[in-house]
């Protein structure tokens, strides 16, 4: 079964931006929590936590216990 993803040219430059973010994390192993999103995007909190949910929502990124990763993807490294 395929899960479907939100269209990336959908994004605002914002939500671009914290996706970057999440993925600049997760490529070394991590996940994303507010607090190492608070301090490389200086941004308001509720910003955060909005393209937060959009981006789940939209299947780009997953919420875990440990905070937030890339979802799938298909590109070739």
């Amino acid at each position: 079964m395929t899960e479907e993803r939100g269209d990336v040219q959908a994004l605002t430059d914002f939500e671009l931006l914290v996706y970057e973010a999440v993925a600049e994390i997760d490529k070394d192993g991590g996940a994303a929590d507010i607090e190492a999103l608070k301090a490389q995007i200086d941004r308001p909190e509720e910003d955060l936590w909005a393209a937060l949910s959009r981006l789940v929502s939209a299947g780009h990124l997953h919420s875990t216990a440990k905070g937030y990763v890339l979802g799938p993807h298909d590109w070739s490294a």
